[in-house]
């Protein structure tokens, strides 16, 4: 037996270290998902402020200038991103309010369900939105 690993006598590791389980370890990944997307939103939003509002006056942020800046794929690739970003930030953030208020498997499964699809059609819907009114 090595300091590192303590054992019972049946051979069993007992020093502490056992896995999480299954819930645990998903609340985990979310509130890891959570702080992650709130920093890349932080570089992603003061980014775009910049850009959008520091960098070029005011009156000349128009569609034409979303125009030219979109003919980047930098830019695309930018806003995209932040989009998903905000959309994950915002649907893991009621999903850990979900988890912490609502009583029943079957309702918390109902809750991710409903948020997936929410998710999904906002980042579509908005997508589609967005490249629709840049058509026109």
């Amino acid at each position: 037996m090595t300091a590192a690993s303590a054992q019972s006598r049946d051979g069993q590791d007992v020093s502490g270290t056992r896995p999480l389980a299954a819930g645990l370890r998903r609340r985990r990944t979310g509130y890891v998902l959570l702080r992650i997307s709130g920093l890349l939103l932080t570089v992603l939003v003061l980014g775009h402020f910049a850009v959008t509002h520091v960098t070029t006056d005011v009156a000349d942020t128009d569609s034409r200038f979303i125009d030219e800046r979109w003919a980047s794929a930098l830019w695309i690739g930018w806003d995209g991103l932040m989009l998903i970003a905000v959309v994950l930030h915002a649907v893991l953030g009621l999903w850990a309010v979900v988890a912490d208020y609502t009583v029943g498997r079957r309702r918390r499964v109902y809750w991710a369900i409903v948020l997936t699809v929410a998710a999904g059609v906002l980042v579509v819907g908005l997508g589609v939105l967005a490249i629709a009114v840049l058509a026109h």
